[in-house]
């Protein structure tokens, strides 16, 4: 609970911190546009595991309340005609499964980020929008065995404005809850479903004036400003996992925090304000790796393990990555090869996604979550970057 409570206070001040960063020296205050929303977000479960029940009853429905906070940039600032349609926020919100018992009450802390892509007419829009957030509270079982748990969600939200500080929005949904690895075991709940939502709109003048306005100047301004180029990014990071592995038939499960700590080196080519493409080295040291000479007590839990070299727990590879560029955050996929093989837990190809939250212009806070053999869960990655 305390530390959910903290990563929430890190977000809201992570995004306040780079909203002034990133906004005009003068008149801050008035380069934002605030919005206030409340939504609720009936769902179905798709139940991956038995133990996702209550007696005989599988929990296949959810329902939520969120309560949300963003802003956009104004019109009048750069940022806000680089970016005319975009916003970005925290939410809270309260989940059910319908089975306290089972699940628990979760609660959730999230980031949020978004943006109008289609206009139809002067009234209904259609747009993106993602959140990325901690949840807390959750029972654990054998499905989920964790009381904290990582958030995605990504939505297709549809708005209507019913008057001029108020819009309601309809979106269809899919959200995924997963302990990334960090305890055993890990079968996730996947929601898909819809979110009915109701925004108030402070400063409507600027939200709602004409788009293609603004959407011509962002055009005219990355004409005039924006050139290609590179940037060079270091990113250091750390994490921990739970680990299993079969030796003589027998499965070995360490439930226990297992460190890691690794480096990416990404160059990479920035084609426009939206997209960049390029390359990165990946080095990461994983004490979870290759694990052997497991022994079990009466209860048939894991008393202990053997650890091979440090170079046995190495992975060294190179990976192709993208990026979408958005105020503030960077959203990244890569898709990579190992140029070591170390043992029986070596994977040949690996993909990562990454999330970077600039704090100014070259810091940025990095999290990623990376595959092995492109389908199975490894690890997450915390941790800094700067941008050359």
């Amino acid at each position: 609970m305390t530390r959910a409570v903290i990563s929430f206070i890190t977000f809201v001040v992570v995004l306040c911190g780079a909203a002034t960063a990133t906004a005009a020296p003068r008149h801050r205050c008035d380069s934002l546009s605030h919005r206030l929303s409340v939504e609720l977000r009936p769902a179905y479960n798709i139940v991956s595991h038995y133990a996702m029940k209550s007696g005989d009853r599988p929990l296949n429905s959810a329902l939520s309340m969120h309560a949300r906070y963003a802003f956009s940039f104004s019109p009048e600032s750069r940022l806000g005609r680089l970016y005319p349609a975009a916003y970005q926020g925290v939410g809270v919100a309260a989940y059910t499964l319908f089975s306290h018992r089972t699940t628990g009450t979760p609660m959730l802390a999230y980031i949020m980020q978004g943006a109008r892509i289609a206009d139809f007419g002067d009234r209904v829009s259609l747009g993106y929008e993602w959140n990325l957030g901690l949840s807390w509270g959750w029972h654990p079982n054998e499905a989920m065995n964790s009381r904290c748990n990582i958030m995605i969600s990504v939505a297709l939200p549809l708005s209507w404005r019913v008057a001029p500080h108020w819009e309601l929005s309809l979106t269809a949904d899919f959200t995924h809850f997963s302990n990334g690895d960090t305890s055993f075991s890990n079968s996730c709940a996947n929601l898909f479903g819809l979110r009915l939502g109701a925004t108030y709109l402070f400063d409507v003048e600027r939200v709602v004036a004409n788009p293609k306005r603004y959407i011509v100047a962002s055009e005219e301004l990355e004409g005039k400003s924006f050139a290609r180029h590179l940037s060079y990014d270091v990113m250091l990071y750390g994490g921990w996992r739970a680990d299993r592995f079969y030796e003589n038939g027998d499965f070995f499960v360490i439930n226990e925090p297992l460190p890691l700590l690794g480096l990416h080196f990404q160059p990479q080519y920035h084609l426009n304000r939206h997209f960049a493409v390029g390359l990165s080295l990946d080095v990461q040291a994983d004490s979870s790796l290759n694990l052997y000479n497991g022994t079990k007590n009466d209860l048939n839990e894991v008393v202990s393990y053997s650890r091979p070299p440090l170079w046995q727990q190495l992975e060294v590879g190179m990976s192709a990555r993208v990026e979408i560029q958005v105020p503030i955050f960077a959203i990244g996929a890569g898709f990579g090869l190992n140029m070591l093989d170390t043992g029986y837990d070596s994977s040949l190809v690996y993909t990562t996604f990454s999330l970077k939250t600039f704090l100014t212009k070259r810091l940025f806070l990095y999290l990623g979550y990376r595959f092995n053999s492109t389908q199975y869960t490894h690890n997450l990655m915390y941790g800094l970057g700067l941008r050359f």
